[in-house]
């Protein structure tokens, strides 16, 4: 016998059971596509917001009907460790198993993306919610996903699922709520007397009705995904964060954040900068350069001249764009793509404001005296190593610009105070210098003590 009728009723009774939490301002994310009915209902019942993700499981050639880990829209790799151990298995095993479904997997983050913006969860509780549960991979994945975006509690919710595939959750989960867990577990469709599959289209219905009714739901900074081809001839993928209340017909000034080796549009640092930059009416565009993030190519592609080219390919894309002011464009670069930043900006008069926070810079100095933009200068105490570049790079840029120490702290910004310190540094820079606004003041400190010394010198002709 069936254990549910449907999946309407399935999340009813999913519902009942966690009702508890309805309290704690919980928001529920759905898993694509089958968890996106049975998420939508939970989440009307517990009145919280619903979100989606997207994950993908794994299967190795040696052993095609067994899953051995999963793929999330960000790129993550998650291994289900059973299977792993069992065959021997490691995350860089799964890299071309991973990299041959991620583009379907991005195609549907994509058309998701476009009706329903993510929900920052950070510091939330998250309520995961599938149709069921079978090998546990794709909720394992998933758990790991909500972590690592700095949610409080994560919670994994499913009507029903295999006993032998949930007990690895708790792993990850802080909660495992699975009412139904059959001695006899033949698979998830078993649970269900109708089942039929769950559509891209019928997931797009429920989520443009859930937006419709929740407007106010995603009210934070709307984010697009943008694709462009490098000049290897593969995919670039960017990421614009939308300023907040976005008027039709108006153009807004736009920053592009050029990461590090081994970082991507994802990290943490431009994620902060770049969406209370929105907050003042600024595009935020975050890249990932060649063979990093979502972008293609390896990441042994990515040479200097590779990420210039990047850089440019970008910044001449954005201002295409109807949203943008092409008069009015700066760059974000941290580690090496502050070098990166810094060589476009000896050939790119064009630039309203520069930012180069941990610059990782060697015979690139020497780019410094031709930089007109007015350039901002971050560098984080503890790391010592930088500090030489920093201060060349304060005696030979030719531009206006200014240093900011940040005490007790490295470039990675670990703690709260320190990363705010940044964030506002580097804010009220690029505000000033793409909408004229009034200079920071010289000593500014932002609660870290950190120290300001600027130096003007004229523009060169």
């Amino acid at each position: 016998m069936r254990l549910f009728k449907n999946r309407i009723q399935a999340a009813q009774e999913l519902s009942e059971n966690l009702a508890y939490l309805k309290n704690s301002r919980p928001v529920v994310v759905a898993l694509a596509n089958g968890g996106v009915p049975v998420g939508e209902i939970v989440a009307r019942s517990l009145e919280a917001p619903l979100d989606v993700l997207v994950i993908e499981k794994l299967f190795v050639a040696k052993y095609p009907g067994q899953c051995v880990g999963v793929v999330d829209e960000h790129g993550r790799i998650s291994v289900v460790h059973g299977s792993s151990r069992w065959h021997s298995l490691t995350a860089e095993d799964l890299g071309d198993p991973a990299r041959d479904v991620f583009p379907e997997v991005q195609r549907r983050h994509t058309a998701i993306r476009t009706i329903m913006p993510e929900i920052d969860v950070r510091g939330r509780m998250v309520i995961l919610v599938d149709e069921g549960v079978a090998t546990g991979a794709k909720m394992l994945g998933a758990a790991m996903a909500m972590k690592e975006r700095g949610a409080g509690r994560v919670i994994v919710a499913a009507p029903g699922g295999a006993s032998q595939g949930t007990w690895q959750l708790h792993a990850q989960a802080d909660e495992v709520v699975i009412p139904h867990r059959p001695a006899k577990f033949k698979g998830v469709a078993f649970l269900y007397e109708e089942f039929r599959e769950v559509t891209d289209g019928m997931v797009q219905a429920v989520l443009e009705g859930w937006m419709r009714d929740h407007p106010t739901d995603h009210g934070g900074v709307k984010s697009v995904v943008l694709k462009l081809t490098n000049t290897r001839g593969e995919s670039l993928m960017c990421e614009i964060d939308l300023p907040v209340n976005l008027q039709r017909g108006q153009r807004y000034p736009a920053v592009v954040f050029a990461h590090g080796m081994q970082s991507s549009a994802r990290s943490c640092r431009a994620l902060a900068v770049s969406e209370r930059l929105a907050q003042r009416g600024v595009v935020g565009v975050r890249m990932d350069f060649t063979g990093h993030g979502r972008s293609g190519g390896s990441i042994h592609e990515a040479t200097d001249r590779q990420m210039r080219d990047d850089l440019r390919t970008v910044l001449q894309s954005i201002v295409k764009l109807k949203e943008v002011d092409r008069g009015r464009l700066a760059v974000v670069g941290s580690g090496t793509g502050a070098m990166i930043a810094l060589q476009h900006a000896e050939d790119d008069p064009s630039l309203r404001a520069l930012v180069l926070r941990g610059p990782v810079c060697k015979m690139d100095l020497v780019h410094a005296s031709a930089v007109q933009a007015p350039t901002l200068l971050i560098h984080a105490e503890e790391d010592t190593q930088l500090l030489n570049s920093v201060q060349t790079l304060d005696r030979e840029l030719a531009s206006r610009h200014r240093l900011v120490r940040i005490a007790h702290t490295n470039r990675m910004f670990p703690d709260a105070v320190g990363m705010d310190a940044m964030v506002s540094a580097t804010v009220e820079w690029l505000v000033e210098q793409l909408f004229g606004e009034m200079p920071l003041a010289r000593g500014i400190d932002a609660g870290n003590g950190h120290v300001d010394s600027s130096r003007a010198q004229p523009t060169p002709a």
